[in-house]
């Protein structure tokens, strides 16, 4: 019997609310952005680490409860990687692995790894995310799909990296690999790794590569698909990389066209990763003689930025 002020152990019903906090949280990101919710995303993991810190669970859920607590920590990862905290995502996500570790929980842990060659690239340990990625990518026993998300990570470094022909090799791989479809064996979690999300690194890789004029038709592809399913999150961030493509390729009809469609977007989304984007974009545009309409657009662009 429970003492009285005892607080309640979690048990099956606590780690299905957990779940479904999960689902409304990225839910949220979709539409919103990461900065709207990653401070509730924070609290809920931080929260669920302490009941399992102090035992406060039933036995027979332990590694639900783990496994959960894992997801929740990897989605709060994402969340910071996206508001560009990056120290603080890489001590999330290692906290995430040690947890989906303990679960027993493969699945979480290629998800928070792949999180955190990311997170890698971002903050310029190249030698790390190269690492994590070739691992996996190379991996036999990974599914074939998240084997070309690794790929993919080891492409995505290589061009920032300054690597051309290794990252135009990597991402090829990848394509390749992607190209098979899913399969039973591939996690829940692959379905967002989708045609949107291969053609929209394939425009945002050239664009690290300095190849702006590529860049063009596949991220235009990609913003038509973010259009499509309805996903507002890319959708934003898809626009800044046109943007910044497009300016950086002398596009100044496409530029006009995709800064005005961003305009209204900035009052509804919340991305540091977008901004730093859109302030990459904005420098680019600085000097350049442009048609008032994409000068306005610009100019609106950076004052809301500021």
């Amino acid at each position: 019997m429970r003492e009285p002020g005892a607080a309640a152990s979690a048990d099956a019903d606590s780690v299905e609310a957990l779940h479904a906090a999960i689902g409304r949280f990225a839910r949220l990101d979709a539409q919103l952005g990461s900065g709207a919710v990653a401070p509730s995303v924070l609290q809920s993991f931080r929260a669920a680490q302490q009941v399992l810190r102090t035992g406060r669970y039933v036995r027979a859920v332990r590694r639900d409860l783990q496994a959960v607590t894992a997801e929740m920590g990897e989605l709060a990862g994402w969340m910071l990687f996206d508001g560009l905290r990056l120290t603080q995502a890489r001590r999330i996500n290692a906290e995430a692995l040690l947890l989906a570790r303990a679960a027993g929980d493969t699945a979480m842990t290629w998800f928070v790894l792949s999180n955190e060659a990311l997170v890698c690239t971002g903050s310029g340990h190249y030698g790390e995310a190269l690492r994590i990625s070739r691992h996996f990518a190379e991996d036999p026993r990974v599914p074939r799909r998240v084997r070309a998300l690794f790929r993919l990570r080891q492409a995505r470094v290589l061009g920032h990296a300054g690597n051309e022909p290794g990252a135009l090799r990597a991402f090829e791989r990848a394509g390749a690999m992607f190209s098979d479809g899913l399969s039973s064996r591939d996690p829940a979690w692959s379905w967002w790794f989708d045609e949107r999300e291969l053609v929209g690194h394939a425009g945002s890789l050239r664009v690290s590569l300095g190849r702006h004029a590529e860049a063009l038709p596949l991220l235009g592809a990609a913003v038509e698909a973010a259009r499509d399913d309805g996903y507002r999150w890319a959708l934003y961030i898809h626009r800044a990389a046109l943007l910044d493509a497009a300016l950086a390729a002398g596009d100044i009809a496409e530029a006009e066209r995709v800064a005005v469609a961003i305009v209204p977007m900035l009052e509804r989304m919340y991305s540091a990763r977008t901004e730093h984007r859109l302030r990459h974009a904005l420098a680019r545009g600085a000097g350049r003689r442009c048609p008032s309409t994409l000068s306005d657009a610009l100019e609106h662009i950076r004052r809301r930025l500021s």
